[in-house]
């Protein structure tokens, strides 16, 4: 009963820490070309998601408020002055915050200090691609820790190749794998279902190929996903795997499917009167899905389903990862190893998940006397809860 009382307590421990700990990014591009004058063109997004945890609520002028803001912490050094009007764009289809604006400067080495949104969230993180003269150069990364950057140290290094992209994404895909949590709660969640190796070998290698498609055919904006809806559906991936594994255990598919279609009657209604309109009809697909899976998997009861639905919900999560990759703006002539790089480095992070839960569930049996069966009923029951926060919380 100790034991009991003890893992609840973890769990909810971790979950809290998960949700106050989601990634937080912005992108930019900036673009200087020297002319008569220095002319710097800058892009600037943000997701609306990532808005609105650092902001926390919208004022009713909150747009020229986020405008004033933007320009006072992301300044470029010098005798500069604004070239025309601010374009500003707020989307709910594609999920993003949009700034454009253009300064005029005088000729001397280009400095851009960086300290938007540090003081709300100190873990915020911003990508800036850089080109100057048509020329890329490599991505700065601005952090709390790193909030400049100057044009002169950027033209003597030799990292500028063409070639460089590939172990900066490389090392970025890295780095997004391990610090989204969502990604890594559903990897958990498949390695819940106990899932026979040779299974299990079948399910991440469709995992992997369902992104890995998806995140090319987003990257190159082949297909433009709603960033909003797509961040939600990662968000529901996780109780579609949570909820497998409790009834694969239970042997009572009939029962949650029950309750999930009451569950989906009653929040299409809600969302209806206080959602966005434009995702019911998403929804109602989502909700149809769910129910017609849980009814096939209670019938072919052999592990099977499992294997369509996780290469259908990579595709999902591939969508999550080309937001990010396509936000930044990547340079013609860099895309392609940037984006094997971003891909291969996803691939090593999931590995090293993988092999990290993995070897934690070892020692966890050797070390401790439990049922293992109740630990994966507990640990998946946290995540469904979790997950559920999620998808409620990016549609809203």
């Amino acid at each position: 009963m100790h034991f009991k009382a003890y893992l609840a307590f973890i769990i909810l421990v971790f979950s809290t820490l998960i949700i106050s700990h989601q990634r937080s990014e912005s992108y930019s591009r900036i673009d200087i070309k020297n002319e008569e004058n220095l002319i710097i063109e800058i892009d600037f997004n943000v997701q609306i998601s990532v808005l609105s945890r650092i902001k926390s609520s919208f004022e009713p002028s909150w747009e020229s408020k986020l405008q004033k803001e933007v320009l006072n912490n992301y300044k470029v050094k010098g005798s500069c002055e604004l070239d025309q009007d601010i374009y500003f764009r707020s989307s709910l289809t594609t999920g993003y915050v949009s700034l454009k604006w253009m300064q005029i400067c005088e000729k001397e080495p280009v400095e851009i200090d960086y300290n938007l949104f540090f003081e709300e969230d100190p873990t915020h993180v911003h990508i800036a691609t850089i080109s100057i003269n048509e020329q890329p150069y490599p991505e700065k990364i601005f952090t709390v820790a790193s909030k400049n950057w100057n044009e002169s140290s950027a033209l003597n290094k030799e990292e500028s190749s063409v070639y460089s992209s590939f172990y900066d994404y490389l090392e970025m895909g890295v780095s997004h794998i391990l610090s989204g949590l969502d990604h890594i709660a559903f990897l958990l969640g498949l390695l819940l279902i106990n899932l026979k190796r040779k299974n299990l070998i079948i399910v991440i290698t469709g995992f992997t190929l369902g992104h890995s498609i998806t995140l090319a055919l987003g990257a190159l904006n082949y297909i433009t996903p709603a960033s909003a809806f797509v961040e939600s559906l990662i968000g529901y991936s996780i109780v579609i795997v949570a909820i497998e594994c409790v009834a694969s255990i239970t042997k009572q598919y009939a029962l949650y499917n029950r309750y999930l279609l009451y569950s989906w009657i009653l929040f299409i209604a809600l969302f209806f009167l206080f959602g966005s309109q434009k995702y019911i009809l998403g929804l109602l697909g989502l909700g149809l899905f769910t129910y017609c899976y849980f009814g096939l998997s209670e019938r072919y009861n052999n592990q099977s389903m499992i294997l369509v639905v996780t290469t259908l919900f990579g595709l999902v999560h591939g969508f999550g990862f080309a937001g990010n990759l396509s936000s930044i703006g990547l340079m013609q002539d860099r895309l392609i190893p940037a984006l094997i790089g971003f891909n291969l480095g996803v691939e090593i992070g999931q590995i090293l998940i993988i092999f990290s839960i993995l070897s934690l569930i070892y020692l966890l049996k050797r070390l401790i006397d439990f049922r293992v069966t109740i630990l994966r009923i507990y640990t998946a029951s946290g995540l469904a809860g979790l997950g559920v926060y999620w998808f409620v919380e990016r549609l809203f």
